[in-house]
């Protein structure tokens, strides 16, 4: 694989399909995720709690 420079691609949460089925759920049952927003300077205690153990639910990076 390595000489003729093939590789593997796959996703971690199955195939498109499954995802498409997935955000079709979701939307159907107005299951939105809970996330955090944080400037981009928030971003290194984040990324430290997460080192920790201690990060809860989902953090994102918002320019605003």
């Amino acid at each position: 694989m390595v000489l003729n420079r093939l590789h593997v691609a796959a996703s971690p949460s199955g195939s498109p399909h499954d995802l498409r089925d997935t955000l079709a759920f979701s939307l159907a049952h107005g299951i939105l995720p809970e996330v955090t927003p944080i400037a981009l300077d928030q971003a290194p205690a984040v990324l430290d709690a997460m080192a920790e153990g201690s990060a809860h639910g989902r953090s994102v990076i918002t320019f605003a």
